[in-house]
């Protein structure tokens, strides 16, 4: 039973293509407005109350936010500088292995990964900090600190809220608007010579194109425009390597037997 509302909670986040984060952030501010004023901790077991050693966590690290994330801004600006000027050049590098991934370091994804986790703190940990206040009985407390303007932490807190409730916002939009639907390849332009494309055979008009962008190899048969660009158009595709390259052996043939278009 519990398996089975599992996987329809899963399949019903996916189909809303809405992080799981936004939902939790809903119901905070539905429980904040609306939630009795009763005084209870659900993190308090065996005498302890984790709850509030939570609380105390948190707290500490979001009354000193603005200046953890002045520090992280002040050294991702640093690597940036250090990036672009190429002054750590040696720590650059890359090597392929024969498990067909390749492996390395670069300050540039250094840099990605920790704007990303300043993010995850700003938006995941602060829905984070608010489940623990609201679940080891702080509610009052934090419903006198977003609605009194004279409190500390008003502006603060309120600035958290705010981004989190406009990225909320866009990602309900976004889920109404957006789709997937499988790629329609043929009749597709494209060039072969740019580098997203390794050419793997070329007669005449024909050619035998690998997509190396996508995750899973696709093959294309491409046939070219005209005579003044490198354009081709996509005339079949598949994953399966024989079937394009018997395909195009085929067109080969035949073109050979009739004469080139071009």
């Amino acid at each position: 039973m519990k398996e089975k509302l599992y996987d329809d909670v899963k399949r019903f986040l996916s189909k809303t293509k809405i992080p799981f984060f936004n939902y939790l952030f809903v119901f905070e501010i539905i429980f904040i407005i609306y939630l009795p004023n009763k005084n209870f901790n659900l993190l308090y077991w065996n005498d302890i109350d984790v709850g509030n050693i939570l609380y105390n966590f948190g707290y500490y690290l979001y009354d000193h936010s603005i200046n953890i994330i002045l520090i992280i801004l002040a050294f991702v600006g640093l690597l940036t500088l250090i990036y672009t000027k190429d002054w750590l050049w040696f720590l650059e590098y890359s090597t392929e292995y024969i498990d067909g991934t390749t492996r390395g370091f670069s300050l540039a994804t250094v840099i990605r990964n920790i704007v990303q986790l300043l993010w995850e703190f700003i938006h995941k940990g602060w829905i984070i900090y608010l489940a623990i206040i609201l679940v080891s009985g702080q509610k009052d407390w934090l419903y006198q600190t977003l609605t009194n303007s004279s409190d500390n932490n008003f502006l603060l807190y309120g600035l958290y809220m705010a981004i989190n409730s406009i990225y909320l916002i866009w990602t309900i939009i976004y889920s109404l608007g957006s789709f997937t639907v499988s790629t329609e390849y043929i009749g597709t332009d494209i060039d072969i010579n740019a580098s997203s494309y390794f050419i793997i055979d070329q007669a005449n008009e024909y050619a035998f194109v690998k997509d190396q962008i996508l995750k899973s190899p696709i093959f294309y048969l491409v046939e070219k425009v005209d005579n003044l660009s490198d354009n081709y158009k996509i005339i079949d595709y598949s994953s399966k390597f024989d079937e394009i390259k018997n395909e195009f052996e085929a067109k080969k043939a035949n073109n050979k037997s009739l004469g080139r278009k071009f």
